[in-house]
């Protein structure tokens, strides 16, 4: 198996980069169609819908949060993306939180790096 070139190898500063722009593609302001925006609230029913009492007052209090930071500069289709992006999100939260770990418990995996790669995350 070749090894991979500085090029096409991913770093975590690259990995975090791209989710950055992925993420901020989404608050970028653009024009929906009145199209999508049945198809956004209607998937933001159904996310909701899925969800627990306990789960829905723990997304309406995250998007109130963000809304209180950021409400001013956000158009009323980035808000319901913000809106469905939660509810879709909070039931993958849910599972990890009903999964029981201890302190003891050690991790699946263990990350190995060779001595390039500790000097590139060093420095």
């Amino acid at each position: 198996m070749p090894k991979p070139t500085p090029t096409t190898r991913i770093t975590r500063r690259r990995f975090t980069l791209g989710t950055a722009v992925a993420a901020a593609a989404v608050l970028l302001p653009g024009e929906p169609s009145s199209g999508q925006s049945a198809v956004t609230s209607q998937s933001q029913a159904d996310a909701m819908a899925k969800l627990s009492p306990g789960a829905r007052a723990e997304v309406e209090t995250k998007v109130s949060e963000i809304f209180r930071k950021y409400g001013s500069r956000l158009s009323d289709q980035q808000k319901a993306d913000i809106r469905k992006v939660m509810a879709e999100t909070q039931d993958g939260l849910e599972k990890m939180r009903s999964f029981a770990l201890s302190n003891s418990d050690q991790p699946a995996t263990v990350f190995k790096f060779d001595d390039r790669e500790r000097a590139e995350n060093h420095a």
